[in-house]
């Protein structure tokens, strides 16, 4: 199933809401701070990052995630509808003797994978704003002052994310399986970097003097690998023009295409590096842990290393695998500036 997770919540409102965590599987976190199952107080101009917030899936949850103001009340679950052929869950709003209520802001989250149990993940923003005055006596309900959104579009513009795909399809279904909502080992994964709406990644390049640092002109799409999901690694202090300068002028000169290694300098290590320039969260480990022990199991005097065709083929991410009208080279874009 599709876990729906809590990342930022908001109120800009002149009202207070309490919101109470109904999921068995996670432990809720506020700003890094551990708030277990206890009620959280949502006041008026709260805006905080979260951990570990769900939206409960309906099948295991007894209470959903309960959000109550004074008297009303209304819960949130996570599950598939009778109405949608495509076999997605969804978020639905229930009011508190369960009943379905407000269909209009039901989302949809994403496909159930593998017999419903091990699914994607969706990252949103739980913000409550009310369209009528805050001074008005007749306050609109709840249900109309809860608004889910996905994360990137409620993001601050300085957000930088880990953009994440699988190398090719074929790894979709293995990649779930070893990194999925219950659990994260290992997977085998290209990555980039998103940060004030540009996306950058690393690249080998035909020409192996060739900077290998590239902007894609659509994030999170990609004509070979496909998008997975994106991680928030924090807020980076940088203005935009200061990105753009240490991406083209500092950084585009030490990553040529031609050093490119698929275990030892491959794109997850460019944007490991990014990421600690930029002042926000490393790379997650789980995204890391194949190339890292890889890199470590081939380095053996032993006929194990011969076998690393075997298992990884060719699966270098190429500029020749990207199209002109997909990516731009970072050394065009500093002489064209």
């Amino acid at each position: 199933m599709v876990v729906a997770q809590i990342v930022r919540l908001r109120n800009n409102t002149l009202r207070t809401f309490y919101i109470t965590p109904g999921d068995i599987f996670y432990k809720t976190s506020i700003d890094g701070q551990p708030v277990g199952d206890q009620q959280i107080e949502v006041p008026p101009g709260f805006d905080q990052a979260t951990e570990g917030l769900t939206v409960p899936w309906e099948s295991v949850s007894g209470t959903g995630l309960a959000i109550s103001e004074a008297e009303a009340q209304i819960r949130c679950v996570v599950g598939p509808v009778d109405f949608d052929s495509e076999e997605r869950d969804w978020l639905q709003f229930r009011r508190a003797d369960w009943e379905p209520v407000h269909h209009k802001k039901w989302m949809p989250l994403g496909q159930r994978h593998l017999l419903g149990t091990v699914g994607s993940s969706t990252d949103l923003a739980l913000t409550f704003r009310d369209s009528k005055s805050d001074c008005t006596n007749n306050p609109s309900p709840i249900e109309e002052v809860v608004h889910f959104e996905p994360a990137l579009k409620a993001a601050l513009p300085n957000a930088v994310f880990l953009n994440i795909f699988d190398l090719a399809s074929a790894l979709s279904i293995p990649n779930s399986m070893l990194c999925n909502t219950m659990f994260n080992t290992v997977g085998a994964f290209h990555t980039a970097i998103e940060v004030y709406g540009e996306e950058w990644a690393f690249y080998r390049t035909p020409n192996p003097t060739s900077c290998g640092v590239c902007k894609s002109l659509r994030p999170r799409h990609h004509p070979v690998h496909v998008y997975r999901q994106s991680v928030n690694l924090g807020s980076t202090m940088l203005k935009d023009w200061e990105v753009r300068y240490l991406i083209r002028a500092k950084l585009a000169a030490k990553w040529p295409g031609g050093t490119y290694d698929l275990l030892r300098h491959n794109c997850i290590h460019f944007c490991q590096e990014l990421a600690l320039a930029l002042g926000v969260s490393p790379v997650p480990t789980w995204v890391r842990n194949l190339h890292e022990t890889g890199a470590s199991v081939f380095q053996l005097p032993w006929p194990l290393s011969s076998v690393k065709s075997l298992i990884f083929g060719d699966a270098r991410p190429a500029l020749a695998d990207a199209p002109g009208n997909y990516i731009i080279n970072a050394s065009r874009l500093l002489s064209l500036s």
